[in-house]
């Protein structure tokens, strides 16, 4: 713009023009604007308009993932407060209405009209006892006169009689007469004129009114001469408003074609708008006021001014810098908006109130279509602008435009609010949370939709607006089962609540919609405790029902003062668990200058939560930014804040960052007044950043959630499902195996059938449930190595078929079986397509330790005979019990004092409970229970993208967590797992990489343990908690404890952090067909024969055997010539064994003949179930001979039996034998009973929790996790230097015709190749390689083995892990086995280690 220009205009206007540099701030604008405002500054109003971006929680999404947990661990917390600060001492302040008064009104003082009289204030009591009337005194008699107005006239016609007769009789003569007769005429003058000025007001009211409802709209002269005169002191002010925030909002609408936009030059103008004219209306309420204002803002109207006030007149007056293009290659042009006018008829309703400031509510809208005008010139500024409203048709378009977008908020009937009570009180803005909806969505009934391949997840919305939140996918069921509970942040309950049904597709994000209920959140209000249960919504499309939803709501409200009658507070009860409001307001100095294009992030806890938009070219932002987010534990809250600047055609830069404590900013924030110092390689930054804490008691949450996804619950019982058989089950060639689903996790799984369409499994598993609403999925599906697994049906399993709800007042509620067994036989369903095939399966229920809910007659023996109850708690994380059906937790274990200790000899299902000497409840004397697994957070060396599995005795994961990002993954999930045998039980976490399924070997470490020691750990935190006379929480695990993980991801250590709880089962007995003994590795060493029948000429035989083992040939010997008594030497091998209880063990004995066929010498068997075959231990065994006439003899045969979990795998064709082993290498490790769980997989705290077992690593407690060191090294006296021999023996079942040769690397040593076998699918070395090395360092293992060619190398198969993995002195130093070689279905390879000891 020309500067003489912009000069005349501030010389002459009584306004002051504002004209800024380019790059100015927005605050060095509001700096120059405020030199011309006398007194106080703009009132910071920015929050009206804010937005909310979305809601989470501090460990995840909105997902809530195992929140409960957190929740219950917060309550347990002492709420952290900021330390109060000293205050110098002030007067009690005494307010009437919001009015500071001097002393507080006598309670009988009568003050006001409403004190005198029976009509209702109008604006709402004060609860003030002087400005009310009182209550009319209650009578024991009822009064026989009421006087009334209406006698005052008739008494006085009776006291002027009365009155004359007195003097009469007194005798007072004539001028007494006189007198009293102008007493009477005064008195009558007086209420004659007193008539008559109330008829004339009351005859003027009326008219008044009736001019006002008909007459044309009264002038407003007086009011237009006022705000011209107030218009040139305001006007500054108002222009400083715009000027601080008008980047705030331009950010967010920016168009992306656009770099930024500056304002060079602001001025709306010295004239001011006028009120034409005004009509009110008298028709409305006792406390409402209703008037149409018509309005005009025409600056250019030069009408009845004089000459002096038209040479200082001003015009309004814009001018923006915009700058298009990116970077250098962008640039900046300004754009002119000037000559603005408006008018325009506003309705405008006034709700009143007695409180201060006596307006509660204000309405506007436009009666009708307002008129405005403006030029607007993007190019040649004010001397060569061109006005683009001349373009035909823009200015037209333009107009219609803001018409649409103005008409839906605030044209007739619809009206703009303005709620001036909430915006005094601190409410007004819409995007603050008042309370927390929690909804746990279980189930939806059989989807009618028509389709196939339904895939449903449903979507909450609030009042069809933006979607809040969504639960997990379903894949492949049109009957889903969620159990999931997902929180919502609120600001009230009015809105309505939209649950919408949706299945995904690869073609939208979103989905297809498929059916939509509503739930009038308004309705929680009438509910106790905001709360209801096990409700059912339809779903409908179109009107029609497609299915019912099942849900459990509950509403938490923010926890707020309360008002005493008398005017004093209550504070709002303190909790742990909240919503917490962020704001970001502003930074100064990020960077050298202005070019800069800042953006900030929030993290909380590690995890990115809040991005705010990006302000072009300035180093002073001002970002006014709120967020919120619901946190369940305060008192871990970590914050960090960065600051990035945003390069357009490079990688963005570092400006600075903050980190910092909740606690900490609460405690310090006021002290700062809200400015905080930035870390940043340059300069000194600085941030304005403020927390508001918003405390919510979210007791009750118990009540809620699935034992999966959300919330976790106290198991409740194990239901044993026993698959029998599927029948005509839809396609061909099939592998069919079932899985239980309980939401999206899948609980237990059979194992695949090979290419059948009607299997027999024979299988039980075990499933903990939590709730008689926890529905379960049974699927059954087609195994893919390949591929993903396709679904061939379902059925959902309803447990309250099984279990009934049995409640008790003063105990509480537990699940009890309806039936001992329960056959099912049930039609199995795809997705939108009708049923096909049937399963028939079993179910039965065992209830898991219950006992009492104690909690008031703790109370009440407390207030009797003060007696502290003592808690004692667990290494577990198993949550407190759910009020709805309160279970047993071992982790709390109420001990009174020796004094009145009363222990229950039964728990809620009448079964006989065990106590230990010391009146704990003796955990370790049951062998069957679920066991609770947390799994904190794991930290690693290097970056990954990872996930965790839980695998409780199978090889079968039974949960699996969420995938993570990072160095530190924390993912604070909570699940559970049966355990038939706690002696053989063992626990194992595995860290897969999340491009990687469960049917890929690949891990990122992995760790393990026995249950058995788990649980003693559990029993020794409890009578520790009873010795030192403590109170523990209830749900104590705190921090948990740290463990080394096995075979970490690169170089370096890497640690886990996990806690247990465990449950036991009463009245359990393990079937010896599904004991963990019944299934491993059978090794058969055959060692010599004596007797044999002879077979030859020569009165000898040449004898050797054949085993068969379920009905297979697993082995041949070699034979040994001439001979009845032979003796074999290394004949020996290994066998995995599905069942030992069903296995048949049978041999066979032949004479070798090279020309003739071999002849039967005599075979013989022997079984392999009970005390036949021991665990562990080799015994010898002479079988006798017999199916031959005349055959004598027996053969004399070493079993060895190691209970070991098999798994049978499926290559890309068909299934491999199960006479090999199937165990991954983790699984060789983890899962094998026959070797103790050694130090490398126990760095942990295990170990001085069991005194009796000196194999077990030292612990090393983290009390605090952000500052852990890694865990400590095996003690002294099991660490050993020595010499590791590896023997290369041999391999078998390689593939095609290959040169195999192996390529070792073990420990430091360079790399060494055996010899080459030619063209040998089973080639043979008996190679040795010897390294020295020390028992506390790792020493990596790996065997390659290649197809060696002249000109060419290929790979076969290879075997990678940790010599400690297989080998654990000083308890085992030597092992011989086959490996199977990676990938599946490449073979194995044959090698024995030693290690000797210096």
């Amino acid at each position: 713009m020309d500067t003489n220009v912009v000069q005349e205009l501030k010389d002459t206007s009584d306004t002051p023009v504002h004209t800024f540099a380019e790059n100015n701030t927005p605050a060095q604008k509001r700096e120059q604007v405020e030199q011309n405002v006398d007194g106080p500054k703009v009132p910071d109003l920015r929050q009206l308009a804010q937005k909310q971006e979305g809601f989470a929680t501090e460990i995840g999404t909105s997902d809530a993932d195992q929140i409960k947990q957190k929740i219950a661990e917060a309550q347990e917390k002492q709420v952290q407060q900021p330390t109060p600060r000293q205050k110098k001492a002030v007067p009690v302040i005494h307010t009437v209405a919001g009015y500071r008064v001097s002393k507080a009104l006598p309670d009988d003082s009568r003050i006001g009209w409403t004190s005198l009289s029976n009509a209702k204030n109008p604006g709402g009591s004060l609860n003030i006892h002087a400005i009310e009337k009182p209550p009319p005194k209650e009578y024991l008699i009822e009064p026989i006169f009421v006087f009334h107005q209406s006698w005052q006239d008739y008494g006085i016609i009776f006291i002027v009689g009365l009155g004359f007769h007195l003097i009469a009789q007194i005798g007072l003569g004539v001028g007494m007469i006189i007198l009293a007769l102008f007493t009477i005429g005064t008195y009558f003058l007086v209420n004659q004129n007193r008539f008559y000025t109330r008829s004339r007001d009351d005859i003027l009211r009326e008219l008044a009114k009736i001019n006002l409802e008909g007459s044309d709209p009264e002038k407003a002269h007086w009011l237009n001469s006022f705000l011209q005169k107030f218009w040139l002191i305001f006007e500054p002010v108002l222009s400083a408003y715009v000027i601080e925030n008008i980047d705030t909002y331009l950010v967010d609408y920016l168009p992306g074609f656009l770099d930024s936009v500056r304002l060079t030059t602001f001025t709306l103008g010295s004239k001011p708008f006028t009120v034409d004219s005004v009509k009110t209306f008298t028709e409305t309420g006792l406390d409402t006021v209703c008037m149409d204002w018509t309005v005009t803002f025409k600056p250019n109207d030069t009408f009845g001014m004089s000459k002096a006030e038209l040479e200082r007149k001003v015009n309004p007056k814009v001018v923006l810098n915009i700058r298009l293009g990116k970077g250098f290659v962008g640039t900046a042009f300004p754009v002119l908006v000037e000559n603005m006018s408006f008018k325009g008829r506003i309705r405008i309703k006034f709700q009143l109130m007695s409180k201060m400031p006596h307006v509660r509510l204000v309405e506007a809208c436009f009666m009708e279509k307002p008129l405005f005008d403006y030029v607007l010139k993007p190019v040649g500024g004010e001397t060569f602008g061109f006005d683009v409203n001349n373009i035909p048709g823009l200015q037209s378009f333009v107009r219609d435009q803001t018409h649409a977008i103005l008409g839906p908020m605030m044209y007739y009937p619809n009206v703009f609010a303005f709620d001036v009570e909430k915006f005094f009180s601190g409410e007004m803005d819409i995007s603050q949370a008042n309370g927390v909806l929690a909804i746990t969505v279980h189930s939806a009934s059989r989807i009618q939709s028509g389709g196939d391949n339904i895939n449903p997840f449903v979507r909450f919305f609030l009042n069809e607006a933006q979607e809040l939140e969504k639960t997990s996918v379903c894949e492949n069921t049109s009957t889903p089962v969620w159990n999931e509970t997902r929180f919502i942040l609120l600001n009230s309950l009015e809105p309505i609540l939209s649950l919408q049904l949706r299945t995904s597709n690869n073609t939208k994000k979103s989905g297809k919609k498929l059916a939509t209920a509503v739930f009038d959140l308004k309705e929680l209000q009438k509910c106790d405790e905001y709360a209801t249960e096990n409700k059912e919504l339809p779903l409908l499309r179109h009107g029609k029902l497609i299915s019912n939803l099942n849900v459990d709501m509950r509403y938490f409200p923010v926890s707020k003062p309360i008002e005493n009658p008398d005017g004093t507070m209550i504070e709002a009860a303190p909790s742990n668990s909240g919503v917490l409001r962020i704001t970001l307001h502003e930074c100064r100095n990020l960077g050298y200058n202005n070019k800069v294009n800042p953006f900030a992030n929030i993290k909380i806890n590690g995890v990115d939560r809040f991005t705010t938009p990006t302000f072009k070219r300035t180093s002073n932002p001002k970002f006014e930014r709120a967020y919120e987010i619901l946190v369940l534990d305060k008192t871990e809250v970590f914050i960090r804040i960065s600051f990035t600047d945003s390069i357009a055609f490079a990688d963005d830069a570092f400006l600075g960052a903050w980190t910092g404590y909740l606690h900490d900013i609460m405690e310090h924030q006021e002290e700062n007044e809200y400015w905080w110092d930035l870390k940043s390689r340059t300069g000194k930054p600085r941030m304005r950043m403020s927390v508001q804490w918003k405390p919510v008691i979210m007791s009750g949450l118990a009540k809620m959630g699935g034992s999966n996804k959300g919330l976790y619950r106290a198991p409740q019982g194990v239901v044993r499902f026993s698959f029998w058989h599927a029948k005509n089950l839809p396609g061909g060639k099939n592998d069919p195996y079932v899985r239980v689903r309980s939401g999206n996790q899948i609980r237990a799984r059979t194992e695949s059938m090979d290419n059948s369409q009607n299997p027999e499994w024979g299988e039980h598993h075990y499933v903990p449930v939590h709730s008689i609403h926890e529905n379960l999925v049974l699927e059954v599906a087609d195994y893919s190595s390949g591929a993903k697994d396709k679904l061939l049906g379902s059925t959902v399993f309803e447990l309250k078929e099984l279990v009934q709800l049995k409640e008790e007042e003063g105990k509480g509620a537990w699940l009890e079986a309806l039936t001992d067994i329960l056959e099912k036989n049930d039609p199995l369903s795809q997705s939108g397509s009708e049923q096909k095939g049937t399963l028939r399966y079993s179910a039965q229920f065992f209830p898991t330790m219950q006992l009492a809910d104690n909690d008031t007659e703790e109370e009440e023996e407390e207030e009797e005979v003060s007696i502290q109850p003592v808690k004692t708690t667990s290494a577990s994380s198993t949550p407190a019990p759910s009020p709805l059906a309160p279970t047993f937790d071992p982790s709390i274990t109420e001990q009174p004092t020796p004094k009145t200790q009363v222990l229950p000899s039964t728990d809620l299902h009448g079964l006989v409970l065990r106590y230990t000497p010391d009146n704990l409840v003796d955990l370790s004397s049951y062998t069957s229970g679920v066991i609770t697994v947390r799994i904190h957070e794991v930290k690693l060396n290097t970056m990954a993208d990872a996930y965790c599995q839980i695998l409780v005795d199978s090889l079968q994961s039974q949960y699996k967590t969420e995938t993570l990002k990072g160095r530190t993954l924390a993912f604070n999930e909570t699940s559970d797992a049966f355990i038939k045998d706690a002696g053989f039980s063992r626990v194992a976490i595995v860290l897969k990489p999340a491009d990687k399924s469960e049917k890929d070997d690949d891990t990122l470490g992995y760790w393990y343990d026995s249950s058995d020691r788990i649980i003693k750990a559990i029993q020794h935190r409890q009578r520790d908690a009873l010795a030192n006379g403590t109170t523990v929480p209830a749900i104590d695990q705190g921090d948990g404890e740290w463990y080394a993980l096995i075979n970490p991801v690169g170089s370096g250590t890497a640690k886990i952090r996990l806690s247990f709880g465990y449950v036991p089962l009463l009245n359990y007995t393990v079937d010896p067909n599904e004991s963990l003994e019944n299934q491993g590795i059978l090794r058969v060493t055959l060692l010599s024969a004596k007797n044999l029948k002879a077979a030859d000429k020569s009165g000898t035989s040449d004898p050797y055997v054949r085993f068969t083992i379920n009905g297979k040939v697993e082995k041949t010997s070699e034979h040994i010539n001439k001979t009845l008594n032979p003796v074999w030497k290394g004949c020996s091998f290994e066998v995995p064994i599905i069942s030992r209880v069903t296995a048949s063990f049978r041999i066979e004995v032949f004479d070798w003949n090279q020309i003739q066929g071999d002849e039967p010498l005599g075979s013989g068997g022997l079984t392999l179930r009970g005390d036949m075959v021991e665990s562990f231990m080799a015994r010898d065994y002479d079988i006798p001979l017999d199916g031959v006439a005349g055959v004598t003899g027996s053969v004399r045969v070493r079993l060895k039996w190691d209970p070991q979990l098999l798994l049978r795998a499926k290559t890309h064709s068909t299934f491999m034998s199960v006479t090999r082993r199937m165990t991954t290498k983790m699984g060789t490790t983890a899962f094998n009973w026959s070797e103790k769980p050694g130090s490398r997989s126990n760095s942990g705290p295990l170990k001085s929790i069991m005194e009796d077992d000196n194999k077990m690593a030292p612990i090393k407690t983290m009390s605090d996790h952000t500052t852990a060191s890694p865990p400590t090294a095996p003690p002294p006296d099991l660490i050993q230097n020595g010499t590791i021999t590896l023997h290369i023996i041999e391999a078998r079942g390689l593939k095609g015709k290959v040169n195999p040769v192996v390529h070792v690397q073990l420990g430091n040593l360079s790399t060494f190749k055996t010899k080459k076998v030619k063209k040998s699918t089973n080639p043979e070395w008996h190679e040795v390689v010897k390294t020295r090395c020390s028992t506390n360092t790792a020493v990596n293992m790996g065997l390659y083995v290649k197809d060696a060619h002249t000109f060419h190398t290929g790979d076969l198969g290879q075997w990678v892990s940790d010599i400690w993995d297989l080998v654990r002195p000083p308890t085992v130093n030597t092992l011989d086995k086959w490996l199977p070689l990676e990938p599946d279905g490449s073979g194995e390879i044959h090698i024995r280690i030693d290690f000797e000891a210096n």
